[in-house]
């Protein structure tokens, strides 16, 4: 593996890539080429997105000041009249059930997102409008009006109207410290229009045990205005060496590399290639993911959806190779959860950052704080487990999912919209 040849790529690949975007397909584009060059049979699979049209959004104090406040519009969450909606602001921060008693009537800001069964309850209770956050106190005034165009999180029996807005966390306690009595909102999307996303596939055949298969994975989109350099530029080269390495040494089993589109709003690429692959599934006795590698301060994760022995397993060989990992067992918000749900053993691979260290989600993710030793070791120390795996005479991953996940699934099928 070639750390500098994977750092050249990733040199590439850092520009802002939107799911649904012009930039999101030069960006499978440029993987695509990397694949052919390396003599890898690839493909590029397309799919639909939600991609609502947002045309106005608007947040105006007009008692006792008239004071107007930067925001972006929630798609899918409604729409209001054109002439908008005017009532008073009520703050509930997570919506506990002892912060939304009085709400009839009002517009509701929370500070702990609008998950699909709050908005069901504010809704039930009148409110007609409501306001949630992101960033925080201590971003800059650029960072302040960077505020993302977010798709709503609604659920598959809610047909309600509930127009939503997004703002910093410091607009919005600007916003509070004016005492507001009477808010007006403007919200006017076109929520059914449609986008076009991929997923980047790459295939090297097995050998003897050619008919399972392990898959390698890392969704290749950014946020709004982020160069998206270690998320997940750096998932995306770690897959593309593990790519590199496997045409080298030949695999008994079946191995798969799926750059996924549209992770960044809701696992939609991972989610929508084992929906259209059930037979590749049934054959996939594991899913290998990378979120963020390669920072220079920070410590390897390993989030396991997998049996924990293939997790201890990790363990002991960083144990014996000198690479300290942390572990956690569950679903993470990340692409490997979207086979989990689909029942095929998964786990994911990450560094995370001490706090006050590399950031992710905004313009101040870039190549600055990434490092190309420390990409390649885990790259290497990847490609000995999984090896491990890919050429075992037999199967050794237990098929059956850990409970932690178990007990997860339910949750998180509604909180990522795919019971929609």
């Amino acid at each position: 593996m070639d750390k500098n040849r994977a750092f050249e790529v990733l040199q590439r690949l850092a520009f802002e890539r939107v799911s649904g975007t012009e930039k999101e397909l030069e960006a499978a584009k440029l993987i695509l080429e990397e694949c052919e060059k390396a003599g890898v049979l690839v493909t590029i699979e397309p799919f639909e997105i939600d991609q609502p049209k947002v045309y106005e959004a608007s947040i105006a104090v007009t008692q006792p000041v008239q004071e107007t406040f930067y925001c972006t519009g929630l798609g899918k969450s409604g729409q209001t009249p054109a002439e908008g909606i005017t009532a008073p602001l009520v703050y509930i921060h997570d919506g506990d059930d002892e912060d939304i008693t009085d709400v009839k009537g009002k517009i509701c800001l929370s500070t702990g997102g609008m998950s699909s069964d709050l908005r069901k309850k504010l809704v039930a209770r009148g409110a007609v409008g409501y306001i949630t956050t992101w960033g925080g106190f201590y971003d800059d005034e650029i960072m302040k009006t960077q505020v993302p165009h977010r798709t709503a999180v609604v659920a598959k029996d809610d047909d309600s109207n509930f127009p939503g807005v997004l703002m910093n966390l410091a607009t919005a306690e600007k916003l509070l410290k004016t005492q507001p009595t009477v808010v007006k909102m403007v919200l006017r999307q076109d929520a059914t229009a449609k986008g076009e996303s991929r997923n980047v596939i790459a295939t090297i055949e097995g050998t003897d045990l050619k008919e399972e298969q392990v898959v390698f994975s890392a969704h290749y989109d950014s946020v709004e205005f982020s160069s998206g350099a270690w998320d997940n530029g750096t998932g995306s080269i770690t897959i593309m060496e593990l790519m590199h390495y496997f045409k080298a040494h030949q695999p008994r089993r079946t191995v798969k590399f799926v750059w996924c589109g549209s992770e960044e709003i809701g696992l939609l690429g991972s989610y929508d290639y084992c929906e259209k692959h059930p037979e590749e599934i049934k054959k996939t006795i594991l899913n290998i993911n990378f979120d963020m590698t390669g920072v220079l301060m920070g410590g390897d994760m390993v989030f396991g959806s997998v049996d924990r022995s293939i997790v201890d397993r990790v363990l002991y060989l960083g144990k014996v190779k000198g690479h300290a990992f942390k572990s956690h067992m569950g679903l993470a918000s990340t692409d490997s959860t979207s086979f989990a749900l689909h029942d095929v053993p998964s786990m994911s691979f990450g560094t995370r950052t001490p706090r006050g260290g590399a950031e992710i989600h905004s313009r101040r993710d870039t190549m600055e704080h990434l490092d190309p030793d420390t990409f390649i070791r885990l790259c290497e120390f990847v490609a000995d487990f999984a090896s491990e795996i890919i050429n075992s005479s037999v199967n050794v991953v237990p098929a059956t999912l850990p409970k932690e996940v178990l007990d997860q699934k339910e949750a998180m099928i509604k909180r990522l919209g795919f019971d929609r």
